[in-house]
């Protein structure tokens, strides 16, 4: 009875078309595209509402409680809005309406258009930018402000169900790659008082996000290098301080499988925190320095020692060899007979050459070559550009922490292919609740 009255849209426009077609003999098909999907939404939104409207959609599950009048509540799904009518109960320790939570709504959503709401949240430059995607491709429109609520409210949950979620891609692996950065997030003036910054007054206009990555890695290519396993990249990223933070990657890792894993490898650039907290979570692994920050060093190192450019170039050219061959002590070394006499390049020298001896056993490239391993940090890296930064550094954007923190919460869920797990839990817990 329920699909029959509802066809009433699709059938009314499937007979304009063939009344069109019979008198032009030829067809639009842009207009029946877009024309007969209209029509089948509106018509699955009328039998949604019929389903739901039923007068026993509880179900066997009556809850206790005095029922009062059925009370109307607007309710916007991936197929259209409808008036969905649900008893009010009432008792003595509670009060509730129990066909909302048996639906799983968030707010006056479905659980469908709330997943898409949140994955265009993260996914796109901005609110304005998902409700547009909503609109062209679902066909649904949702107030820029609503995507923003709605994402806010769920991406706590998603990130605490992330910590103790089932993680299927936790088997043994000859290398497990763990790597950090970090980079700034532009904030509202509240969330940066008192804070040391590169503003002109000495001020900062950013928070300071840390980002982390576990992948790993089960083969090479025809020349040896080594290839990262197709959707093995999971991010963690948090405004913590660095101890925290670090014990959240650990965290990660562990869910990931880190005790499965034949050998663990650290990569990172310079910055001190990464190494310190390297040494405390990941004392087994191998520490690699990412080369091209390396040679950037060495290029610094290079114009601080040799003003005359005509002797730049040969020297950068030995001590890149050096450097490739494992012979780092041997640049620091030899610093030593080339230090300025004084003034700015020689403490810049001094500050490079600490440089190299302290990260010497994270520069041995030569040996990591040979045995395989990623040098370069660049999966990181990308990540503060693709991760982070084209989702919270666009133009005009100036973030509160928290909300900073549930966006990319769900960015890290969407790129790290855990998202749709935690949709499919959350609609199994709401089921599992009509159960009990």
């Amino acid at each position: 009875m329920i699909l029959s009255e509802a066809m009433m849209e699709t059938e009314t426009f499937v007979s304009v078309v063939q009344q069109q077609f019979e008198e032009s003999g030829s067809w639009d098909m842009a207009s029946i595209e877009v024309g007969l999907r209209a029509s089948l939404l509106k018509d699955g939104c009328k039998i949604l509402e019929g389903l739901l409207n039923q007068p026993n959609a509880l179900g066997t599950q009556i809850p206790s409680g005095t029922c009062h009048e059925k009370r109307t509540r607007n309710v916007q799904s991936i197929l259209g809005s409808f008036t969905l009518k649900r008893g009010y109960y009432k008792n003595e320790n509670s009060r509730s309406f129990p066909m909302d939570q048996r639906l799983g709504l968030i707010g006056s959503y479905t659980p469908g258009l709330a997943k898409l709401m949140c994955r265009s949240a993260g996914m796109d430059g901005s609110f304005d930018e998902a409700r547009d995607t909503l609109s062209v491709y679902a066909g649904v429109d949702v107030p820029a402000s609503q995507i923003r609520l709605v994402s806010q409210k769920v991406a706590p949950d998603l990130a605490q169900w992330s910590q103790t979620r089932d993680e299927s891609r936790s088997k043994k692996v000859p290398i497990m790659y763990i790597s950090y950065d970090g980079t700034g997030v532009p904030m509202r003036k509240e969330e940066t008082q008192g804070r040391k910054g590169k503003q002109p007054d000495g001020s900062s206009a950013t928070r300071e996000l840390k980002l982390g990555c576990v992948f790993t890695s089960q083969s090479c290519d025809e020349e040896g290098n080594p290839l990262r396993d197709p959707d093995s990249t999971t991010y963690v990223a948090s405004f913590q301080r660095a101890s925290d933070f670090a014990g959240t990657l650990l965290h990660e890792a562990r869910l990931r499988g880190l005790g499965k894993a034949e050998q663990t490898v650290v990569l990172g650039d310079g910055a001190g925190w990464i190494w310190n907290q390297a040494k405390i979570n990941f004392p087994q692994a191998v520490h690699i320095l990412d080369y091209y920050h390396a040679r950037e060093h060495l290029n610094e190192l290079v114009l601080a020692v040799a003003p005359v450019e005509e002797d730049q170039d040969p020297l950068l050219e030995k001590w890149i060899k050096w450097l490739d061959d494992d012979k780092v002590l041997w640049i620091v070394e030899e610093i030593g007979s080339r230090l300025p006499r004084n003034g700015k390049r020689r403490t810049k020298a001094k500050l490079e050459r600490e440089y190299f001896r302290k990260n010497a056993e994270r520069m041995k490239y030569s040996t990591f070559k040979e045995k395989g391993y990623f040098i370069g940090s660049g999966v990181i890296e990308a990540g503060c550009k693709t991760v982070v930064g084209k989702r919270t550094k666009q133009s005009g954007m100036f973030w509160r922490v928290t909300g900073a923190q549930n966006i990319l919460d769900v960015r890290c869920a969407v790129i790290g292919n855990t998202f749709e797990g935690y949709w499919t839990d959350r609609n199994q817990k709401v089921l599992e609740g009509l159960a009990a």
